[in-house]
């Protein structure tokens, strides 16, 4: 318990460094918290910079973190399934509760891609179908898209097959409850994060049906 302890608290740093907010401030100045949206991620800051270029690379380097986490808790736990988990899934908290930024972060999809491109990608597929699910059924909004894929990646993760669940991980994994508590808590800090954005487009769609 202490050495995931340890790894756990080195992920939330690792989760820490606050790519959007360093760009931002290297390429326009000011603080990213203050406009647009205030997230601290990829999206708001091609939204308020308009600069493609910036968006993606703060994307590519959340998503790097959660890579880095990965292969740091393998290393910390000698190849142990829950060291990693425990790193892996504290660098998402760190990104989106960040300490340094008093409170504010992203909102985690970035790292947690990275975390599942290295440790089970099958977590990404899951996840960008609901996503599309989401988006175009439910509501042509990003935030709808990535809520419903939240929550259906999660409670999906129950009822795949224990042989998926281990073959489809890319370390060593006895138990595949273990795997599904490790998806799910991925899912936790990000939708977390969401329950802002999704209170809005509530509050939007309360005002269109007033209108009408």
């Amino acid at each position: 318990m202490p050495i995931q302890l340890l790894a756990g608290a080195i992920g939330y740093l690792i989760g820490t460094i606050p790519t959007a907010w360093i760009l931002y401030r290297l390429a326009v100045g000011g603080d990213i918290r203050e406009v647009g949206s205030g997230n601290v991620g990829a999206r708001n800051t091609y939204d308020v910079t308009g600069k493609k270029w910036l968006g993606v690379l703060v994307m590519v380097i959340d998503t790097l973190k959660g890579v880095a986490a990965v292969f740091v808790g393998r290393w910390i736990g000698a190849d142990d399934f829950m060291t990693m988990a425990w790193c892996a899934v504290m660098s998402v908290v760190g990104h989106n509760f960040n300490i340094f930024l008093k409170g504010k972060g992203g909102r985690g999809l970035a790292t947690a891609m990275g975390v599942s491109f290295a440790a089970n990608p099958m977590f990404n597929v899951t996840w960008w179908l609901m996503y599309l699910i989401g988006y175009y059924v439910i509501r042509r909004d990003v935030h709808v898209g990535s809520m419903t894929a939240t929550i259906a990646s999660a409670v999906l993760m129950f009822s795949l097959p224990d042989r998926a669940m281990i073959d489809l991980t890319l370390m060593p994994v006895q138990d595949p409850m273990q795997v599904r508590l490790f998806a799910v808590a991925l899912c936790v800090p990000i939708f977390l994060r969401h329950i802002g954005p999704i209170r809005d487009v509530v509050r939007k769609m309360s005002e269109e049906v007033e209108e009408e």
